[in-house]
Parts: C-alpha cells; sequence; structure tokens
C-alpha cells in the first residue's frame, strides 16, 4: 500500500469514529415508514427540546440523543406544550438504582404536576407501593420489576377511562379510572440519582 493510500484509510477511519456518535444518538429518535403512515409523531427528536417546557427547579439537558435532568437542580417536570386526551405513548427509559422518576399523563395545563391532579406511571423499582409499571394510586404491578441500569420502554394507552401499561412488551396494568381526561404528558426528576428518556412518540386516537 502506498503512503498516498495508507493516509486515505487513516483519515476515512478517523472521520467514521468521528461521526458514529451523532449517528448512534439519532437513530434511537427516528420514525419508521410504517410508524409515519400509523399516524405516530416524534415527540422528542434527540437534539433539542422543542415543544417541552420545565415546571418546577429541575433542569434539563440533552446529551447522546437522550434527555435527562441536570443532577443537583431540583425537584420538577418536563412536560409537553401540546395536550393529549386519548393516544398510545411509546418511551425509552435508563434510570439508576436511587433515581426516583416517572412518567405523568393528562396532568394539569400548568403550575404543579404530582400524583393528585394527573397519572404517574411510575419509575422506581424498590417503591413499597407502586413499584416500576404501576400507576400510582391506581394499579399497582404484580411482579417485582427489575429495570435499574439499562433501557427499557413503557408503552402507555389511555383511551377514554382505560388506562394500559406495557413494560418491555409485558402488561403491568389494565385498568380504569376517569379521574383526569386531558392534558400535557411530563418527565420527572425528583432530585436523586441518574434517569434519562428517548424515543419518545405517540399517536393520538380518534
Amino acid at each position: 500500500m502506498t503512503w498516498f493510500k495508507r493516509c486515505a484509510v487513516v483519515l476515512a477511519a478517523a472521520a467514521a469514529v468521528a461521526l458514529a456518535p451523532a449517528g448512534a444518538a439519532q437513530e434511537h429518535n427516528m420514525l419508521t415508514s410504517a410508524e409515519q403512515a400509523d399516524g405516530w409523531a416524534l415527540l422528542f427528536d434527540g437534539a433539542g427540546l422543542d415543544g417541552w417546557a420545565p415546571r418546577g427547579d429541575a433542569q434539563w439537558e440533552v446529551a447522546d440523543g437522550a434527555v435527562s435532568p441536570v443532577e443537583g437542580s431540583g425537584r420538577g417536570h418536563l412536560a409537553t406544550e401540546a395536550h393529549y386526551a386519548d393516544f398510545e405513548l411509546v418511551a425509552d427509559f435508563w434510570i439508576d438504582e436511587t433515581a426516583n422518576s416517572g412518567i405523568f399523563i393528562r396532568t394539569p395545563a400548568e403550575g404543579a404536576i404530582n400524583q393528585g391532579n394527573s397519572f404517574e406511571v411510575n419509575i422506581y423499582d424498590p417503591h413499597a407501593s407502586w413499584p416500576t409499571g404501576s400507576i400510582n394510586e391506581i394499579a399497582k404491578i404484580q411482579t417485582m420489576p427489575d429495570t435499574t441500569g439499562r433501557w427499557n420502554t413503557f408503552e402507555i394507552t389511555a383511551d377514554g377511562d382505560h388506562l394500559v401499561v406495557k413494560l418491555n412488551g409485558e402488561t403491568t396494568v389494565d385498568a380504569h379510572s376517569d379521574r383526569h381526561a386531558h392534558g400535557p404528558i411530563a418527565l420527572q426528576y425528583n432530585a436523586a440519582g441518574q434517569v434519562r428518556f428517548r424515543n419518545i412518540k405517540i399517536r393520538t386516537l380518534d
């Protein structure tokens, strides 16, 4: 191999390494053509927080294709600016052993968000009453979850008063409640540990 060819190979390899993180980050926040045809929409594109607004003290940042709270920034939520009533929601989450988080649906239009004024799909494996995959104050998962230190997927359906939660493909909640009818969707940070979200997408139901 000539000197020029060796240089070309080295430069090509360096370029591939430099581009890999960005590509890897984006591949997790995309819709397939089938999903687009079925009416799915991305709520998070892996690059920014357009369409989201913080509530509370927690600050939020985007890195490596995931959105996460800034550790030590305090409790709070990151809520969509749009409101949703009946929908299917998919989201991946990663959490460590100490973090206490959740995905809130049908939240108030403004102000504080809590399990009393929203449906909270909990993310906290050791919770005594509502482990990960439960809907707080509505229905509890029947088997002890193990979600820490790896990526997991929630599939959440709200259709009228019918609420269904799937964790990694397994149904954890199938319940009915008419407490809340519509509102933004929100990600929670409870001021402890590490939590990250990606692949957040929604399909509204007629």
